[in-house]
């Protein structure tokens, strides 16, 4: 047997490197596809879906504390004062519940007791003639809620 010059050997193993094997090749296609180009373009969109996720503006409720009113009248043209929430007679003004000093002059609000219709200080809160302890207006249970249109406060909308 004889043996083979160098450089026939070295051209029969460059062979084997450079001329595929077409048919192994072809086996290999359907995860060269998926691999290839499926799963970057999934992992894209994945990264895309979660970075919108992330920075996008959601919505915000901020519950405001409601404005001083001015009284009801009945029809005799007194001011008609609700029952545990605090006003200002003098001005005929009715205050958010939190209230305890009138906005106009800075006097003491008033507040009429649900029970016995007692008037004491908003500063106060058990009722010196029954003896009852509750919190300004708990008979109101409605929510104001603001929302705001336009951009944000302190600075310019983002495109």
């Amino acid at each position: 047997m004889e043996t083979p010059d160098p450089w026939s050997a070295i051209l029969d193993q460059l062979s084997k490197l450079l001329v595929p094997d077409w048919s192994g090749l072809i086996l290999l296609m359907p995860f060269l596809i998926i691999f290839g180009v499926l799963a970057p373009i999934l992992t894209l969109l994945a990264l895309a879906w979660g970075w919108h996720w992330l920075t996008a503006r959601r919505a915000r409720v901020r519950v405001a504390e409601p404005e001083p009113q001015p009284a009801a009248l009945d029809a005799g043209g007194l001011p008609i004062y609700p029952a545990n929430v605090p006003y200002c007679g003098e001005h005929r003004v009715v205050f958010p519940p939190s209230a305890v000093r009138c906005t106009v002059d800075g006097a003491d609000l008033s507040v009429r007791c649900p029970v016995d219709d007692t008037v004491r200080d908003a500063a106060i809160q058990t009722c010196t003639a029954c003896g009852t302890r509750f919190v300004l207006g708990a008979a109101s249970t409605s929510a104001l809620v603001r929302r705001t249109v336009g951009p944000p406060p302190g600075g310019a909308a983002v495109a």
